[in-house]
């Protein structure tokens, strides 16, 4: 079976995606895809606050993609860094409000540490979020800790609505893991 580009355009659009983004994430995706991403909403005529949450948010997201994803392309020689692989998808809901989703494979054995770590942040206020993310700034990172978690907070203090995520099991091994940050316009 053939896939049609023009269907997939066409469901694209009828769900109000922006941008989306499947496959290997590099640095230089992340930044290519970035600028077009800015381009994008400027011609929306987003905000200059809205541009900037949803630009911040796509970042932390792709880095996040970058940096966890247990779906891997191997190294191509020493020098060159391991391309993680998932999915990052822009777009706007019927309220017109921006939302950025992101996607890939984690081991189901962290599925409870992401699902303890995200759960706390739904149920923090944005006062709470302010706090904890200046408690977070000032710690020292854990051993092999490739952050403090400040990405999720931020993404968590610029969301219109506690963080959206589900896990869905692929196999005994691994499960694919969803979040969704909302943006107001």
């Amino acid at each position: 079976m053939e896939l049609s580009l023009y269907n997939l355009y066409k469901d694209l659009k009828a769900q109000k995606i922006l941008l989306c983004y499947s496959g290997p994430i590099a640095q230089a995706s992340i930044e290519g895809v970035g600028d077009t991403l800015r381009r994008n909403l400027e011609f929306e005529e987003a905000r200059n606050a809205t541009t900037l949450a949803v630009f911040s948010i796509f970042i932390e997201q792709a880095q996040n993609v970058l940096n966890y994803s247990a779906e891997k392309l191997n190294k191509a020689d020493e020098d060159e860094k391991e391309l993680r692989i998932g999915v990052v998808v822009i777009g706007y809901e019927d309220t017109g409000d921006y939302f950025v989703y992101c996607g890939n494979r984690v081991y189901n054995g962290d599925i409870p540490r992401i699902k303890s770590n995200l759960e706390h942040l739904r149920n923090l206020n944005k006062d709470e979020l302010k706090v904890l993310y200046k408690e977070r700034r000032r710690m020292e990172r854990e051993p092999g800790s490739k952050g403090a978690g400040l990405g999720l907070i931020e993404m968590a203090r610029k969301s219109e609505v506690p963080l959206g995520y589900s896990f869905e099991k692929i196999d005994e091994v691994f499960s694919f893991f969803s979040i969704k940050v909302v943006v107001g316009r």
